[in-house]
């Protein structure tokens, strides 16, 4: 006996097949897709290990800058709160340069 094939089953028939191949070109799709996401995902851990790297830098360096400002004001409060001291080494550095200058026959 044949059935008689009536428009609507030839529809669904079609349907069918399309949802089939559509699903064929998904799963060709998704597994393309997966090496892509696993370079992603590389890519995405070396940027975090150089950002890493880099804020402990920036945070050495930021700390070298605050020691560096601590110390040139200490000197520079040091000096300020010995003026005559240093008036005084100056002096003597500059009697020393003039007494080997004297013994060396060099005029300034």
């Amino acid at each position: 006996m044949a059935t008689p094939i009536t428009l609507g089953t030839a529809l669904l028939l079609i349907l069918g097949i399309c949802a089939i191949i559509l699903m064929i070109h998904l799963i060709r799709v998704v597994s393309a897709l997966v090496p892509t996401l696993k370079s992603l995902q590389k890519i995405t851990d070396d940027t975090s290990k150089v950002t890493d790297l880099v804020s402990k830098a920036a945070e050495g360096a930021e700390d070298a800058v605050l020691s560096l400002t601590e110390s040139t004001g200490d000197m520079a409060e040091f000096i300020s709160n010995n003026k005559s001291s240093v008036k005084a080494i100056v002096s003597l550095v500059n009697a020393v340069v003039a007494i080997r200058q004297l013994f060396n026959g060099k005029e300034s």
